[in-house]
C-alpha cells in the first residue's frame, strides 16, 4: 500500500538482447521439430537480433 513502484524505460540494447535471449530457446526448440522451414526462420531471426545488438546506435 502506497508503496512508489519506479519504472524505468528499456533500452534498445536490452531489448534487443532479451529478443536473442527468448529467440535461442524457440531455436532450440525447433530444432526439436522436424519443420525445417521453422527452424530456418529461428535461425535467421537470431542471427538478425545478433547483428543489430552488436551494430546498433547503443543507448
Amino acid at each position: 500500500l502506497g508503496a512508489k513502484v519506479v519504472q524505468r524505460d528499456t533500452t534498445r540494447q536490452e531489448t534487443l538482447a532479451y529478443i536473442e535471449e527468448m529467440l535461442q530457446e524457440l531455436f532450440k526448440m525447433a530444432r526439436g521439430t522436424d519443420s525445417h522451414l521453422l527452424v530456418y526462420l529461428m535461425d535467421m531471426a537470431l542471427q538478425e537480433a545478433r547483428d543489430n545488438q552488436h551494430h546498433c546506435p547503443c543507448d
